[in-house]
């Protein structure tokens, strides 16, 4: 009879871990509350080093087997099946993925070599947030690779593990080595993988760079008081910001004082730069976003400008605003989404398709993080069929209930043809 027992019970604990994927966490408030408590995806599994090492030498395939390693030991869901099947995610011959297969670094090749795409992703993120983006310059003849910045791609905790100097050498590295390989190179920088762009190719620019684009660059934050951040992380027992429930699979909700400290560290020397690199280059943001203060991103562009030689490079802007203005003004191409629920663009929405299985409309995931700490609030903005898409700003929260926060771009198609257009432009004979 006890034999029977066990094996009863061992059938259950397996169907149980069995039937846990990594839209599990999503279903219901229960399961929100219950992985906030507990922390249960945001402490990384302490096994080997939260970083691997790069040198210049180092064959990119190496490097992504190193960051898929790392992952695989470290990554506390790893191994969760995870049925998010985007085009990319087949391109790369993923059919049934797990985590670790999603969230890791990528490259897809064309049998030449003649110009390849390198995109860096931004703080809290994954190089998942780029399988839209990537395969569309795909599709358009470039070869496309991915970075992943130490202490992502894990777990939250592993931010506290990493320092600046490691995010600057790998993104140095992913430069190089691209140029190296490749004989036309592109650069696409998302948020703090923007501003970590701007600071490497300030030091050294490949000849073969033909243009850049940033993305929500991470300019300046609203918050003023960024260089706080680092004495905050010197106090004991005071680290973290915000201990979220982490129920995102690619990207962190919870967020450490050291990861402030990093964004810190990551924008201060953009203050210093003199001017922009000396290629084409695409800038895209909203005008509403709540990370960074897009203001100082004007004046930082229009300081750079002036810095520039007579025969400036082209600068392509492109800006996500409701604002009354008309479609082309002073060089800027404006674009709106407004439309039904969907209010403004937010930070995070500029780089996902409004058809993403994951990010998308009608998407698993909603990310309603700004109700993190109100559990009726939250399970509103999760469930609720009537919910509106924007900006988490004080206006919009305070006029629009329940909001969730915008993680697609209702504008895509226009984005990524621009974007596209663009970089074939530079890349031309």
């Amino acid at each position: 009879m006890a034999r029977v027992l066990n094996a009863l019970v061992l059938a259950f604990s397996f169907n149980l871990h069995a039937a846990v994927d990594c839209l599990s966490p999503l279903i219901d408030l229960q399961s929100f509350q219950s992985h906030k408590e507990q922390g249960t995806y945001r402490f990384a599994i302490e096994q080997g080093p939260a970083a691997v090492s790069v040198n210049d030498s180092l064959p990119f395939s190496e490097y992504l087997k190193a960051t898929k390693d790392l992952i695989a030991q470290r990554n506390p869901r790893a191994t969760q099946p995870c049925p998010i099947v985007t085009e990319m995610a087949k391109a790369l011959g993923y059919h049934n993925p797990i985590v670790a297969d999603l969230v890791a670094p990528f490259e897809l090749l064309h049998e030449q070599n003649s110009k390849a795409a390198l995109l860096i992703h931004g703080l809290t993120d994954s190089p998942f947030t780029y399988h839209d983006l990537a395969y569309s310059l795909y599709q358009q003849g470039f070869n496309v690779r991915t970075l992943l910045l130490p202490g992502h791609a894990t777990a939250a905790s592993d931010l506290t593990e990493v320092n600046y100097q490691q995010w600057i050498d790998h993104v140095d590295y992913g430069i190089s080595r691209t140029s190296k390989d490749f004989q036309q190179i592109v650069v696409v920088g998302y948020s703090t993988g923007a501003a970590l762009a701007l600071s490497s190719l300030a030091k050294s620019q490949p000849d073969n760079l033909k243009a850049l684009a940033l993305i929500s660059p991470a300019t300046e934050p609203h918050n003023k008081q960024g260089w706080a951040a680092k004495w905050i992380d010197f106090i004991p027992f005071i680290n973290w910001i915000d201990e979220d429930a982490d129920v995102d699979f690619a990207k962190y909700e919870s967020f450490p004082w050291h990861g402030a400290t990093l964004a810190h560290q990551a924008m201060a020397p953009l203050q210093k730069l003199q001017k922009l690199p000396t290629v084409p280059t695409f800038i895209a943001f909203s005008d509403v976003d709540a990370t960074i203060d897009n203001s100082a991103t004007q004046a930082m562009l229009a300081n750079w400008q002036n810095q520039q030689p007579k025969t400036k490079p082209p600068l392509t802007k492109l800006i996500y605003s409701e604002a009354h203005k008309p479609a082309w003004s002073n060089g800027t191409d404006y674009r709106k989404v407004k439309r039904s629920n969907i209010i403004d663009m937010s930070h995070i929405g500029l780089l996902q398709s409004p058809t993403h299985p994951y990010y998308g409309k009608e998407g698993h995931y909603r990310n309603c993080t700004s109700y993190h700490l109100d559990n009726d609030k939250y399970q509103a903005c999760r469930f609720s069929k009537a919910v509106y898409f924007g900006e988490r700003h004080k206006l919009n929260m305070s006029q629009y209930f329940p909001l969730a926060r915008l993680t697609f771009n209702p504008d895509y198609v226009y984005f990524s043809q621009a974007l596209d257009a663009f970089f074939t432009a530079a890349t031309s004979p």
